[in-house]
């Protein structure tokens, strides 16, 4: 016996009684017929024999349930990029991060908030050392630094003014805004007042000389957050988004990949990409359910996006990271999307240890759904 699908009980009910009425012999399993209403765990069972039958039987089902799943669970519009918000920290990567939020932001004709905080920094800049003391109080020290981030942060705000000006771009509103206290919690906080349909974080800041491909302030926002995110990385030469012809979505089968892939095309159009969907697969033997699922994804893309440019692919190799590092060198793979979620196994992949060669070297950037 194998498990075909795992759903609600009325769903699992409907299931069972149209395999039956095809001969597929089913059986339930994790009934709660006292919570039969609100239960979402029963698994439909059948025998091997039977899967390429049932297989489409339910791909049937599948497809009349996926826009009900998609309008229940994700009634929100598509995305529509109207704000970027750009975290900067000053380092020389700053300007560059600027640079892609207006190329971004002339795109769609979005608004673009410059934030800095600068708390961290002012622990850091007093010294306890015998040599050197300050003659000022805490709250003078963290005031002219205060003063400094905000000089700072008014020279990128004015380099893109002056930008926006010659090249005589009308529609996009800039604005910087400042705060004091953890960088990860600050930024959190200006998510929740500003609203960002997009942010644009550089992928080490910092702790560019750390073993970590994020740093801690990104990876905390990654956690938190419900804003896409852009990261680029702060090495190698600036990204031009213009010259990316391909881009990578990583699927585990989620049910949000319905609402993120039209996310995706949505942020691609004007930049005309072609978007790879690839399911990683370490087993060297073709499984018909996750075969299924792919066909399942693919059919849904096509009638909800039409004839687009949307490839749909399972990849086999014996080892997760190489097959991905393949994939992406082959098909000239400039830029991969993934859905993040905690304890996510593409999480843990694309932002683990195993993750350094590809991305440290080729900086390649990563747009992160939620």
């Amino acid at each position: 016996m194998i498990t075909l699908a795992t759903y609600s009980y009325s769903r699992a009910q409907l299931l069972k009684t149209r395999l039956e009425s095809e001969g597929v012999e089913c059986y339930l399993k994790n009934l709660n017929l006292i919570q039969s209403a609100i239960g979402g765990g029963v698994k439909v069972r059948i025998k091997e024999e039977d899967l390429n039958r049932a297989l489409k039987i339910i791909e049937e089902l599948d497809l009349s349930y996926a826009q009900e799943d998609l309008d229940k669970n994700f009634p929100q519009r598509n995305l529509d990029v109207n704000r970027i918000l750009v975290p900067v920290d000053f380092s020389d990567f700053s300007p560059k991060l600027c640079d892609s939020a207006v190329g971004i932001a002339k795109k769609f004709n979005a608004d673009i908030l410059l934030f800095h905080t600068y708390f961290a920094s002012a622990i850091e800049s007093v010294p306890f050392s015998d040599s050197y003391t300050y003659n000022s109080t805490v709250v003078e020290v963290l005031s002219e630094v205060e003063k400094n981030a905000k000089a700072r942060i008014k020279e990128l705000y004015y380099d893109i003014r002056n930008r926006l000006e010659l090249e005589k771009i009308e529609g996009i509103e800039v604005d910087y805004a400042l705060s004091g206290g953890t960088a990860s919690s600050e930024i959190l906080n200006q998510c929740e007042k500003y609203q960002p349909d997009l942010m644009i974080m550089g992928s080490r800041g910092e702790t560019a000389g750390t073993t970590n491909l994020l740093g801690s302030v990104v990876s905390n926002v990654l956690e938190e957050t419900s804003v896409p995110v852009l990261i680029l990385s702060d090495q190698g030469e600036q990204v031009d988004l213009d010259k990316i012809d391909n881009i990578m979505y990583a699927t585990d089968f989620d049910k949000a990949d319905f609402r993120a892939i039209a996310n995706l095309k949505y942020i691609t159009k004007p930049y005309d990409m072609k978007i790879h969907c690839v399911h990683f697969e370490e087993k060297e033997i073709e499984d018909p359910i996750e075969e299924h699922r792919m066909q399942i994804l693919r059919k849904y893309l096509k009638r909800a996006l039409g004839e687009s440019e949307v490839s749909c692919r399972i990849i086999h190799e014996d080892d997760k990271m190489e097959g991905i590092e393949k994939y992406t060198h082959d098909h000239d793979i400039g830029m991969i999307a993934i859905l993040a979620r905690k304890h996510n196994l593409l999480q843990r992949l694309f932002f683990g240890q195993m993750s350094r060669k590809l991305f440290i070297k080729t900086h390649i950037p990563i747009l992160v759904f939620h």
